[in-house]
């Protein structure tokens, strides 16, 4: 029976792929709609959504976004709602801004905290107090030095010029001509935000579209509606009692122009790399509300995409040759959609020969010249069925979410929920489509007709010119202002940050109280291992015993079965390491040998798509091309299968690890592909720190180091010349790497052992001979050596501290190191996880300072016990020296016991730390993670609800010790190995103003410096 309530009625409800119940509630006093899905786990999710439309690059949706955190008419302070969100076992709120909605979210560990902040949130959102003083620090001003500040505009400027964010919108543009507000940056340009946007224009849009009857509250998890809805009936009142509101008309109602013609054009964007470019390729999709056509062109794209094989890969990407080393196609569910092609890492010399090679190869398949392969796109259809089953298990609040945002947006009735939420089945019935329904498909959307093609084309020039003219008008605006002017700014915004920093009473926050963290549901993981013989670790549908090396098993209730085969390299020499990002790039797209027959590439690809759900190589466990995951000593081979193809997810592992034929061809490749990707990654300040602090920390045969994109840079050119000059000889020393890896083999796998001994009678079976009895195999090896030993001193570092300039970075970027605990068993974790909290949480010190003044839109600190270092982060900031200089001054002040520590604060910082304790375990995924993690950090498998009950016992005493010990050395430049990150023109100014604070940061000119790439 459906829950009640006196103005709360249910519509409708359904079941969602999964299993997941989902039902939609209305107020018949306010219009407010109230989606609940049942989702299982210990987190709770809200999803506060609002139909938004705009038609202007003036960001309003994004501006008001910002300001509804800055106070409400019941909770008149700023940052109240994150203050309050902390201690309701959640890690404060967030929020984003798309083309046609604003959705404001919230995650708490359990339902308790949740109903308690629910209430609160919404109130602000309906009703913020949108004070000019919000607007002036939180929005745009200009301070005391004459330059551009803000939040809002702090964050658009680290990417409105990016050459993403320049082409996208460019297509957008065209893609709907006329008066349509999906052309509009919502976000906001800088140009607009210093001269068009207004505290007016903000409140008055506020007025028009932040209305219960245009709101919708999505909530997934396990909360009980009649207790939802008993939270909201204050609310509820509020709005009753402030009358009527006037007509309202949906948003997106209006009829979309047409577009009649087709545009072509080239967009120069900033950049100091000018050897690679992109190209966009779009066209008008179908309506929003025709979900069958709209998930078939997610399958058709799939197809013509999502593998090596693939018309697009094969045709662009997988030649000696290449055009260009990544291929996207996406999908804009707008109420008439766009679809799009997007070549990333295009050479220059190939830029303007994309558009007429994809244009052949769309008529090829349309014609029947290629005839689409009906195995193939089978396995497309299997495999997305499977993806879509994994999603709901693996991310089943976003992936929920989504779907209700979909139906708000732009559903009517019933019935477009159940189609929205009834994904595999329509996958189903794609199953059974001939041929000709896909070509039918590919010619109504693609062929002849009017589309839209953007060249994004870098430039030195434009980037020089942009710095120069960027100059020139601040410097004409503190012309303008003088030093009066100037001073006047400069007391705006401190009057301004004064009136917001007004803090709320004490009784506002210890009202809410800190929900019990033993009523928190965990996913249940039962986990067993070789390395243990007690009778506990016995079980009874997978017994250990037989099974010739370690394995480590996860029983725990899920629909697949998830096997890593984590290979230690500490044993590979040194000439070998720079193999083993191509290794694992090129592990799944090679031939194998079975039974003595040779298998091509392409049907191992093939083979492996049909056979599996997920297959993922990587250096550390999870880890990327050019970046390594946790332990990076170990290369992790993952395969995800459906539980019927549990044997053949084990014998595709054997063949990989022991049949694979490594070839020049594919060699060649790949490493092409690889070669061409790091001009992307290169023109990301982020990547680009992080890669330069990991050159000057840790020792050449450390993995982080061996997988640099700047020394892969260099590898990757000699390995393509040797490919050219001596293939045997790579291909030998492939192969001796392999030999190498395999010489050790831990498996970890996760399962429902229930389930799957019912389906695979004797499962451990297959694993007692999956090596092969010729094959050199070490079960007694020495330790792993640990991250930290890879550290070099800082006595021994040939550079400490250096900044680089990149041309298409126009914020800037820093971090930096010192040395810290290594190990995560060690008693002072707690309280150095809280005091990092209590300075880094949502309207905590920094966030106060940095973020709140427009200095930085991201800061971060952070601890790694694996590697024995402690971090500081800056991203995305305009005023880097500034934001260093009151992180140094907060660090100092709380470490030195200069600033006292609040009790209420800290245990916001507790609750909220709390949360993303809990979070790391919110699906069965995560937590066997976890479980596979605890190994290799010698803790227990429940280390993370241990953690728990340790963290709610730090006290300001605790804060006081571990801050003079660990903390303060952070900011100690004697002790300190830094790397900043900013535009070109900054350098010089950046570099003179750390030197003040006795920082010698060492110029590089280029990101080809010698100890950077050197092998």
């Amino acid at each position: 029976m459906e829950p009640s309530c006196s103005n709360f009625e249910c519509q409708y409800s359904v079941k969602g792929d999964g299993d997941i119940p989902i039902i939609k509630y209305k107020s018949t006093k306010t219009g407010l709609t109230v989606f609940i899905a049942d989702v299982e786990g210990p987190i709770v999710n809200g999803y506060i959504c609002l139909a938004t439309e705009a038609h202007d690059d003036d960001g309003l949706p994004h501006t008001l976004e910002h300001l509804v955190f800055m106070g409400s008419e019941d909770f008149p302070y700023k940052g109240v709602l994150d203050l309050l969100a902390n201690r309701c076992l959640a890690s404060g709120t967030n929020a984003w801004t798309d083309v046609d909605h604003t959705c404001y979210t919230m995650t708490t560990a359990g339902s308790e905290g949740f109903l308690n902040l629910l209430p609160v949130y919404l109130e602000h959102i309906l009703y913020p107090t949108l004070t000019e003083s919000a607007y002036i620090t939180e929005v745009h001003h200009v301070n005391g030095e004459g330059e551009n500040a803000g939040v809002v505009y702090c964050e658009m400027q680290a990417r409105e010029n990016t050459d993403e964010s320049r082409c996208h919108l460019e297509m957008i543009r065209d893609m709907y001509p006329g008066y349509c507000g999906y052309k509009s940056e919502t976000g906001g340009i800088m140009k607009n935000l210093r001269e068009s946007t207004s505290h007016a224009k903000v409140c008055a849009y506020h007025k028009a579209f932040y209305r219960p009857d245009n709101l919708s509250v999505i909530i997934t998890g396990h909360v009980e509606p009649d207790k939802v809805f008993a939270a909201l009936q204050p609310l509820e009142e509020k709005i009753v009692s402030k009358g009527p509101l006037p007509p309202f008309s949906r948003p997106w109602q209006s009829q979309v122009p047409p577009l009649k013609a087709s545009v072509i054009k080239t967009v120069p964007y900033p950049s100091d790399n000018e050897s690679h470019g992109m190209v966009k390729v779009a066209w008008r999709g179908p309506k929003a509300k025709d979900q069958f056509t709209f998930t078939s062109l997610h399958v058709l794209f799939d197809y013509l995409h999502d593998s090596p094989i693939s018309p697009l890969q094969r045709d662009f990407v997988e030649l000696e040759d290449p055009y260009c080393s990544k291929v996207h196609c996406g999908m804009m569910e707008n109420s008439e959609c766009c679809i799009y092609i997007s070549f990333q890492n295009i050479l220059k010399e190939k830029l303007f020969q994309i558009y007429p090679r994809l244009t052949d190869l769309l008529n090829k398949l349309a014609t029947g010249q290629e005839k689409i392969d009906m195995t193939r796109m089978y396995n497309v259809i299997h495999r997305k069925i499977l993806e879509r089953l994994s999603s709901v298990e693996d991310h089943p609040h976003d992936t929920v979410a989504h779907v209700l945002i979909g139906d708000f947006l732009f559903g009517n009735a019933k019935e477009d929920l159940e189609t929205r939420t009834s994904v595999i089945s329509m996958l189903k019935q794609m199953k059974s489509k001939p041929d000709q329904f896909w070509v039918d498909l590919l010619v109504c959307f693609f062929i002849n007709k009017p589309h839209v093609v953007i060249t994004g084309e870098p430039s030195k020039a434009l980037m020089e010119e942009m710095g120069k003219t960027e100059a020139e008008r601040v410097a004409l605006q503190q012309k303008a202002l003088g030093e009066d002017g100037l001073k006047k700014m400069e007391e705006i915004l401190e009057k301004a940050t004064e009136e917001n920093e007004k803090e709320p009473p004490d009784s506002i926050i210890t009202d809410i109280t800190v929900p019990d963290v033993s009523k928190i549901y965990f996913h249940p993981i039962s986990p067993y291992s070789s390395h243990r013989k007690d009778a506990a670790n016995i079980n009874p549908n997978f017994p250990l015993a037989d099974i010739p090396f370690q394995f480590q098993l996860d029983d725990i209730h899920t629909n697949f079965v998830q096997i890593s085969a984590l290979l230690d390299s500490s044993g590979v020499p040194q000439e070998l390491k720079y193999y083993l990002p191509l290794f694992c790039e090129v592990l799944f797209e090679s031939p194998v040998i079975r039974n003595g027959v040779l298998i091509s590439h392409e049907e191992v690809i093939q083979l492996l798509q049909a056979d599996t759900l997920m297959t993922a190589a990587s250096l550390g466990i999870q880890g990327e091309t050019f970046s390594c995951g946790s332990v990076p000593q170990v290369v992790q081979v993952l395969l995800k299968v459906e539980l019927e193809k549990y044997e053949k997810g084990v014998a595709w592992l054997k063949d990989l690890l022991y049949n694979i034929k490594f070839t020049a061809e594919r060699l060649k490749i790949v490493a092409k592909r690889m070669s061409n990707d790091i001009a992307e990654y290169k023109n990301k300040g982020y990547t680009v720190v992080r890669t330069l602090l990991k050159s000057i920390i840790f020792s050449k045969d450390c993995n982080h180091a061996i997988s640099s994109m700047l020394k892969q840079q260099t590898f990757l050119q000699q390995i393509l010349q040797q490919l050219d000059e001596e293939p045997e000889m790579v291909e030998s020393r492939m192969n001796q790497l392999l030999q190498v890896l395999t010489c050790n083999l831990t498996i970890h796998m996760s399962a429902d052992t229930t389930r799957l001994a019912a389906e695979h009678p004797l499962p451990h079976k297959v694993w007692t001979d999956i090596i092969p009895k010729t094959h050199q195999f070490i079960s007694d090896r020495c330790a792993m050596k640990k991250t930290s030993d890879f550290v070099i001193p800082l006595e021994s570092s040939l550079e400490k501290q250096i900044i680089v300039g990149v041309g298409s970075v126009e914020s800037s970027y820093l971090i930096q190191a010192v040395p810290c605990i290594d190990s995560y068993s060690h008693p002072d974790i707690p309280a150095i996880m809280v005091f990092i909290q209590y300075l880094t949480q949502l309207e905590g010190p920094m966030w106060r300072q940095i973020r709140g003044l427009g200095l930085s839109y991201h800061y971060s600190m952070f601890m790694q016990p694996e590697s024995g270092l402690l971090y500081f982060l800056l991203a995305k900031s305009t005023h880097i020296v500034n934001a260093f200089k009151e992180a140094r001054d907060i660090v100092k002040g709380y470490a030195k016991g200069e600033t006292d520590f609040n009790e209420i604060e800290l245990e916001s910082a507790k609750s909220s730390l709390t949360f993303e304790v809990i979070e790391k375990e919110k699906t069965v995924s995560e937590a066997s993670q976890e479980s596979l993690l605890s190994y290799y950090r010698g803790v227990s498998h429940t280390y993370n609800r241990d953690l728990l009950k340790t963290i709610s016992k730090v006290s300001i005493a605790d804060l006081q010790r571990v801050g003079e010990k660990y903390m303060a050395p952070l900011f100690d430049v004697s002790q300190i190995r830094c790397a900043v990150c900013c535009h070109p023109s900054k350098v010089e100014e950046i570099s003179e103003e750390f030197k003040e604070l006795s920082i010698e940061l060492k110029v590089l000119y280029s990101l080809e410096e010698d100890f950077l790439c050197r092998l």
